[in-house]
């Protein structure tokens, strides 16, 4: 009996000591594993601060470097406007031998718009402009438009050769006048290579019942600024006080009304590197315009891939600000844009002209482009 109870405690001493054992090495453990906790969440945080600082560093640099390609934006763009004649009427903007009747009184008119004219992309010697547009030229004069509105992109690269193949191929087949806004390939072989050829790069003139205006947003970097900027609130003023004018149509390169603030699950051709001053233009002047008319903003530099963003089209809540999007990629997906204005009425239509067939332009919402 003694026995036993002296076996009991000696087993009752030992699970004591390993539970003490357990309990100190448990301890320990959590000791280390806290400090290590600690440790490891202040380096954390110190990455955290650093990737902070860096990131502040950056946006800072990327803010004075934009505020740098503003200001050469705007003396750029301040230059070039010196030598132009910006207001319709005594205006030589027709690309072909075609001039711009800005006289014109009737009541319907038609615009035929494409973006992107070149098409797909080419390591040879593209076809210029886009073949489905060379072999649709044809049905463009049976349609008897007034105007046809490049909106930019006339050739992958501008050189005598393609700018004689663009005339031979569709300037001199067309039988309206042909307006541009430029795109940034038009000046891949320099700016007054364009404008020997072309002509002035962005100008406004009245059209029957419409104002029309050719911007460049490839000369400030996607920043409609300076003397270009003042241009279109001249625009805009004059289109809003003469009361023969029912409606405003804006046409430029990039799509600068997308301004990174749709997730959508198709990209424009080429994207504004440095961003831009849409939001501006947009609470500033389109906004408050098309609260009196309807504004119609009409960009060309998508489609290159066949169906980027081509078609799109948006409506503003609430006012009459339009945003649309057409362009050619040389494929089964192309097709032009066909603007019918009867007095205040405008209707579009897309002409196919690749094969495909479409639905209405009004389907090709942000909500059909979203990503899924």
């Amino acid at each position: 009996m003694i026995r036993n109870k002296n076996v009991r405690k000696v087993l009752q001493i030992i699970i004591g000591v390993g539970i003490l054992g357990f309990a100190f090495l448990g301890g320990a453990y959590i000791y280390r594993l806290r400090t290590a906790l600690i440790s490891s969440t202040e380096t954390y945080k110190a990455i955290i601060v650093k990737f902070e600082e860096r990131v502040q560093s950056l946006e800072k640099k990327n803010a004075q470097l934009r505020d740098e390609i503003f200001a050469q934006g705007v003396e750029l763009t301040n230059i070039i406007s010196e030598n132009y004649e910006l207001e319709g009427e005594a205006l030589d903007v027709s690309l072909n031998d075609i001039p711009v009747d800005d006289d014109i009184v009737q009541d319907s008119v038609r615009f035929i718009v494409a973006g992107h004219l070149y098409g797909a992309h080419s390591e040879a010697t593209p076809i210029v402009p886009a073949q489905t547009l060379i072999e649709f030229v044809p049905e463009i004069n049976k349609l008897s438009p007034n105007l046809f509105v490049a909106l930019g992109d006339l050739a992958q690269y501008p050189s005598e050769e393609s700018y004689q193949a663009l005339h031979q191929n569709f300037l001199n087949e067309v039988n309206i006048p042909v307006l541009s806004a430029p795109g940034n390939h038009d000046f891949d072989n320099g700016r007054l290579f364009y404008e020997n050829e072309f002509g002035q790069t962005f100008y406004f003139l009245k059209y029957a019942q419409s104002q029309v205006i050719i911007l460049d947003t490839e000369v400030a970097n996607c920043f409609i600024i300076g003397g270009q900027k003042e241009m279109l609130e001249n625009a805009i003023d004059t289109a809003l006080n003469d009361d023969d004018i029912q409606n405003v149509f804006v046409f430029f390169h990039k799509v600068l009304f997308l301004n990174g603030t749709l997730q959508l699950k198709e990209k424009p051709n080429g994207a504004c590197r440095f961003g831009s001053n849409y939001t501006d233009l947009q609470n500033e002047i389109f906004i408050p315009a098309a609260q009196n008319k309807p504004v119609y903003l009409i960009a060309g530099d998508v489609g290159a891939s066949g169906s980027n963003l081509s078609p799109f089209y948006n409506k503003y809540p609430e006012i009459d600000l339009y945003t649309l999007a057409i362009g050619l990629g040389d494929s089964p997906n192309d097709a032009l844009l066909q603007i019918d204005i009867d007095s205040n009425e405008v209707d579009f239509e897309l002409i196919p002209i690749g094969g495909n067939s479409f639905l209405p332009i009004e389907s090709y919402t942000p909500e059909y482009w979203a990503a899924p």
